[in-house]
């Protein structure tokens, strides 16, 4: 048990990025809310107290720490060439939210309490991405992406091409034999990144 709550703004914050933890570590389902509070520091009575449990909690998370706070590339992207490398860098230096998404998918079906259950955090993310296509899209008027590719296609097929090895540790380590999280790996990755993004242009 946690001390008592003396601060009730703090304790909502340090339970959500306990719970970011947790649900990244473990998924919704396999989260558990004694270990958030754990994490926390906290009593576990406070997350029923804050957020009415832990599928409630996890619709925070999702729409709190990931859309408003740095998830989900809540910044602009650079242009190209130098926008698949810092799209690789924020995955990079934020792992949890990549495992966040894997547990998404892997956990979707019915019943599954998505963020997306909540229509405001849906438009949030549909926006989000429109966004994003929109990116592309003066990426291909300013000339650094071919015209007559697809943007949606083309913008997932970039992201995709960035976030891999993030995505994928275990198999990135057994073709490269280094990890997502070395540095050296890192910067020849950028520099492989920086080099497709120019053959794109080209």
């Amino acid at each position: 048990m946690g001390p008592r709550e003396r601060n009730p703004e703090r304790s909502r914050e340090r339970i959500l990025d306990a719970a970011r933890t947790e649900f990244a570590a473990h998924g919704l389902a396999g989260a558990r809310v004694e270990a958030i509070a754990r994490r926390a520091g906290l009593n576990k009575q406070l997350i029923s107290h804050h957020f009415g449990g832990k599928d409630a909690l996890y619709r925070a998370v999702m729409s709190e720490r990931r859309l408003r706070l740095g998830g989900e590339m809540a910044e602009a992207p650079d242009h190209l060439p130098a926008a698949l490398a810092s799209f690789f860098e924020r995955a990079r230096h934020d792992p949890e939210w990549v495992r966040v998404l894997l547990w998404e998918t892997l956990e979707a079906g019915p019943g599954t309490a998505s963020a997306d259950t909540d229509p405001a955090v849906a438009e949030l993310r549909r926006a989000r991405y429109t966004e994003r296509v929109a990116w592309v899209e003066a990426e291909q008027a300013a000339g650094r992406l071919p015209p007559d590719l697809d943007p949606t296609m083309t913008f997932m097929s970039l992201l995709g091409a960035a976030l891999y090895p993030v995505l994928l540790p275990e198999l990135c380590e057994l073709m490269t034999g280094c990890r997502p999280d070395d540095d050296e790996f890192a910067a020849a990755y950028r520099r492989h990144l920086d080099a497709l993004a120019a053959a794109l242009t080209a």
